[in-house]
C-alpha cells in the first residue's frame, strides 16, 4: 500500500508533473509508420500533450503543435507540402522545427512570418514505428533495441488501445504469479462459456493449472525477487523445493527495459517481442506488441518493405471483453482496476516483490530527474547504442514451463483451433504467412533428425 500523494508522483505524466518530467527525457513511439502512408497527417497525443504529426511530401517528419497560429484552426486537417505543412484555413506554412515559412496571403514585402512559430518536437523513424522526443535539449540518441534494427527479423506490430493509466500496464511487467490464474483459469472457464474447453494437455490453460495443482499438493510455493542490470532488471523465480543454484533464480527472465517496456522471448526462440505501455495521458495507455520472428537461414523469408500494422478492439462486435488469448486477459487485469487505480486500497503479498522493486526504481529515477541529473536508458555515445541487447537468457537456461506451444503455432490443437489462437499472434496481418514459415521450420528440423 502507497499514499495517496505517492500514488499521484508515480502514476500522472502530464506537463510539470515529476513523472511527466521523467518520461520526458526519453523517446517515445507514437504512431505506426505504416498508417503514416494511409494518411500522411494524424492527430496524436502523447504524456497529456495534443500535438500533429506529419510527413511531408519531401519525405520529412515533423511534430509540431496542434493549431495554426493564426486563427487556431487543428492542422490535424493540413495538406502536407514539399516542405513542410500547410494550414488549410489560411495557406500558412510550418516546418518541422515549427517555423511559420509562408504567409502567402499577406503582402509580398510582409515579414510577419518570420516572428511565428508553433511548438515542434524531434521525431524519428525505426522499426516500423515513429518516436517523438518531448524533453529538454540537447536530444539524446534513439535507444536501438535489438528487435527493432536486428537486419534478421520479420516482424508485425499490434496495438490496443486501453482505457486505464500506464502504470497499471507496467506494474503487470514485474507480476510473474498472475500467469496461474489469469492465464489457466480465466482462460478455461472464458473457453468452457464458449463450449471450446477441451481436455488438450498441451494447451498451456491446462498445462499450467495441472503443475499449479501438483504444487498445492506438495505444499510447494514460488519465491520471487529482481535481478537489476543496466537496463532494468529480469525477474527471478524459486520453487520452495529447488535449490538457489536454479538458473530461474539466479539469470531470471522477461527483461524489463525501463521506463515501460517488457522482453518476452528467448535468443534461440523464433518468437521475440517488446511489450510496449505507452502513456497517452493520465488514463490512455496505447499498448504495443512488437513481434519480431526470427527464423533460421534454412527458411527463406520475404522481405519487408514496410512492417505491417493493426489496431486490435479490446471488445468483440457485441461489446463483450475478447478474453481467450494470453494478452487480452493481461488488458483486462490492467483496466479492470478502474483508470487510475486507487494503490492506497491495495493489500500487497509475496507475488508482488518485482513490483515493488520497479516503484522504487521509478521513485529513484524521478528524485534523479528532479535533482537536475540524468535517468538510465539515455544514450549519448553512439557506438554504444549501435544494437542494443538486453539480458535475454538462452532458452537451455531457463525452463520452459508451459512455453512450448509457442513452436507449434502452424498446428491445430484438440478443440479444432490453432496454437496461435492462444496468443495476440492470432491477429497478425501476415498470419498465414508465419504458420506457413512455421511449418518449413519443422520440415527442416525434420530433415537434420533423420540426417543424424
Amino acid at each position: 500500500m502507497i499514499g495517496r500523494e505517492e500514488n499521484e508522483l508515480l502514476s500522472r505524466v502530464g506537463p510539470g508533473t515529476p513523472c511527466g518530467d521523467l518520461m520526458r527525457r526519453y523517446w517515445h513511439p507514437v504512431t505506426p509508420t505504416a498508417l503514416l502512408l494511409e494518411n500522411p497527417v494524424r492527430k496524436i497525443k502523447i504524456l497529456g500533450e495534443e500535438l500533429v504529426l506529419y510527413k511531408d511530401r519531401g519525405g520529412s517528419l515533423g511534430l509540431i503543435g496542434p493549431r495554426c497560429a493564426h486563427r487556431l484552426a487543428h492542422l490535424e486537417f493540413g495538406v502536407p507540402e514539399k516542405h513542410g505543412l500547410r494550414c488549410c484555413y489560411h495557406g500558412w506554412l510550418y516546418d518541422q522545427s515549427g517555423r511559420c515559412l509562408e504567409q502567402p496571403l499577406e503582402p509580398p514585402d510582409s515579414t510577419y512570418k518570420d516572428k511565428i512559430s508553433v511548438p515542434a518536437y524531434p521525431v524519428q523513424e525505426m522499426g516500423g514505428l515513429v518516436w517523438a522526443y518531448l524533453g529538454p535539449e540537447p536530444v539524446p540518441l534513439l535507444p536501438r533495441w535489438d528487435l527493432f534494427v536486428r537486419q534478421d527479423g520479420f516482424r508485425q506490430i499490434m496495438g490496443h488501445w486501453l482505457p486505464c493509466n500506464w502504470l497499471q500496464v507496467m506494474e503487470n511487467r514485474g507480476d510473474l504469479g498472475h500467469v496461474v490464474y489469469l492465464h489457466g483459469r480465466l482462460h478455461q472457464y472464458v473457453l468452457e462459456r464458449q463450449g471450446r474447453l477441451t481436455d488438450d494437455p498441451t494447451r498451456r490453460f491446462n498445462a499450467t493449472m495441472k503443475a499449479h495443482e501438483g504444487d498445492l499438493k506438495r505444499g510447494v510455493f514460488t519465491r520471487y525477487r529482481t535481478l537489476p542490470n543496466a537496463y532494468g532488471f529480469t525477474k527471478g523465480t524459486l520453487k520452495s523445493d529447488q535449490s538457489e543454484d536454479d538458473p530461474t533464480w539466479n539469470v531470471g527472465m522477461n527483461p524489463v527495459l525501463f521506463p515501460y517496456t517488457l522482453h518476452s522471448g528467448h535468443r534461440q526462440r523464433i518468437r521475440q517481442v517488446y511489450q510496449i505501455g505507452v502513456p497517452v495521458d493520465d488514463t490512455t495507455t496505447w499498448h504495443i506488441s512488437y513481434h519480431c520472428y526470427v527464423f533460421p537461414p534454412e527458411v527463406a523469408v520475404p522481405k519487408q518493405t514496410v512492417v505491417p500494422f493493426v489496431d486490435i478492439p479490446i471488445k468483440n462486435d457485441k461489446g463483450e471483453y475478447i478474453l481467450d488469448y494470453v494478452l487480452g486477459q493481461d488488458m483486462v487485469a490492467w483496466y479492470a482496476q478502474g483508470e487510475l487505480t486507487d494503490r492506497t486500497q491495495e493489500h500487497l503479498t509475496n507475488t508482488d516483490r518485482c513490483l515493488l522493486d520497479y516503484r522504487k526504481l521509478l521513485r529513484e529515477q524521478i528524485e534523479v530527474v528532479s535533482r537536475g541529473g540524468e535517468p538510465m536508458n539515455v544514450f549519448w555515445n553512439p557506438q554504444e547504442n549501435a544494437r542494443l541487447e538486453p539480458p535475454v537468457p538462452l532458452q537451455t537456461e531457463v525452463r520452459e514451463g508451459g512455453q512450448f506451444y509457442r513452436g507449434n503455432y502452424h498446428k491445430v490443437a484438440a478443440g479444432g483451433t490453432s496454437y496461435m489462437d492462444d496468443d495476440v499472434d492470432r491477429y497478425c496481418p501476415d498470419r498465414a504467412l508465419l504458420q506457413d514459415l512455421f511449418r518449413k521450420v519443422e520440415e527442416v528440423q525434420r530433415k537434420e533428425a533423420a540426417a543424424g
